[in-house]
């Protein structure tokens, strides 16, 4: 059965429009655009797919930048966001989105001024510091907590949380939280997730028989996407997913009934394909309709490109996002050099925008192979509309 909330293909079908816009003349607006408040982060864990910008073990990397993004700047970029109609925000990182005091201010300024929808993926910790319950609650689409263990040891351990910022301290503001959520009338969806490794695996079935227990919408479960910089970008051994992992899971799936999410879809990539990892396609068109604005005020191609200048469209402290975005050659400059001169070999395996890639090349390939291109778009918008109807939150592709 298909997942409602991880569905990219449905997600790009139900933005058949922007897809189309694109297309036509590579000028479309995105679809969601990820912000890096802060490429600081108050965790420190290995597996983050960020951890070659801010763990200390990463500062002699010419990538290792904790900056936080300045309030001008980024009130400057929400205020182009809302001009432009983007249709959804993912505030990431990077590092930690809530180390940023200004990131409350920004939250509010677009809720109370657009129909922008907004999610976040946030360790939780801070939530009090801030006060950032009634705002989250009155604005955000969702939000994530990511966990990542399912013992109090093991998750002090891998995130290395300091004291005041741990497990305890996740569970409190989880908890208040979901009082606040259920007090307005669950406005908003609440999560937690749980990234697979090598050192957390076994902890699965911990981590459902805990969060069963909360009144969370979902717990979700991915692999680990090594990058690049870790371990030569090499991806765990499918034995090690399938023999050890899926058992794993299949008991959590018993324990969350309809809380049990996966977004495990790449995994059988690995299995198809495990020289290109189902990279069969040859634009990456996925990350033309969902940029990343990094913490130093880039914005890059993608989340999984962050940090390196020469995959940046330009600087959001030199020109504004409507100005960096409409500059259709920079943005061909960088792709040419992604797709045709890198042909893709420093991109990360299973990388953020996959899913969509694959989707928008087959899309783009039966648009321009369509000899009536008017009775095309029709049917790819009547058929967005369907899968629409089908799929939660279908603006976060």
């Amino acid at each position: 059965m298909e997942s409602k909330i991880f569905n990219p293909r449905a997600k790009v079908l139900a933005n058949a429009d922007r897809v189309l816009e694109f297309f036509e003349d590579h000028l479309a607006t995105p679809i969601l655009v990820e912000i890096d408040p802060s490429n600081a982060c108050n965790h420190g864990c290995y597996f983050c797919i960020s951890s070659y910008i801010h763990l200390p073990e990463s500062v002699d990397l010419k990538t290792f930048d904790r900056s936080i993004m300045t309030k001008n700047v980024l009130m400057d970029v929400c205020s182009d966001l809302m001009d432009m109609k983007v249709r959804a925000i993912n505030w990431t990182g990077g590092g930690e989105p809530t180390i940023n005091p200004a990131l409350k201010d920004a939250i509010q300024h677009i809720g109370e001024n657009s129909d922008i929808k907004m999610g976040i993926f946030t360790n939780g910790t801070l939530l009090d510091k801030w006060d950032l319950y009634d705002t989250f609650v009155d604005h955000m689409t969702w939000v994530r907590f990511s966990i990542d263990a399912g013992t109090e040891e093991t998750y002090n351990s891998v995130r290395r949380a300091k004291d005041g910022q741990d497990w305890n301290k996740m569970l409190s503001n989880l908890t208040r939280l979901l009082d606040t959520n259920k007090k307005k009338g669950k406005k908003i969806d609440i999560g937690v997730g749980f990234v697979i490794t090598a050192d957390t695996y076994k902890e699965i079935v911990d981590f459902a028989k805990v969060f069963v227990n909360y009144d969370v919408d979902y717990c979700q479960f991915k692999p680990e996407i090594v990058n690049r910089e870790r371990e030569e970008g090499k991806q765990r051994d499918q034995e090690f997913w399938y023999k050890e992992v899926e058992p794993l899971l299949e008991e959590a799936r018993e324990i969350l009934g309809d809380k049990f999410q996966i977004n495990g879809y790449k995994l059988s990539d690995l299995e198809e394909d495990p020289s290109l990892y189902g990279r069969n396609y040859k634009k990456c068109l996925g990350s033309q309709v969902q940029p990343c604005i990094g913490a130093d005020g880039n914005v890059y191609v993608c989340t999984n490109h962050r940090g390196y200048e020469e995959y940046s469209y330009g600087s959001l402290y030199e020109a504004s996002f409507k100005d960096i975005w409409s500059d259709i050659q920079k943005r061909k400059e960088v792709m040419h050099t992604i797709e045709e001169v890198e042909c893709f070999s420093k991109c990360t395996q299973l990388c953020k925008p996959h899913e969509s890639n694959k989707a928008m090349w087959e899309l783009y390939n039966e648009y321009n192979a369509s000899d009536d291109k008017e009775a095309y778009k029709n049917e790819l918008l009547s058929l967005g509309e369907v899968e629409k109807s089908k799929i939660t939150h279908p603006e976060f592709i």
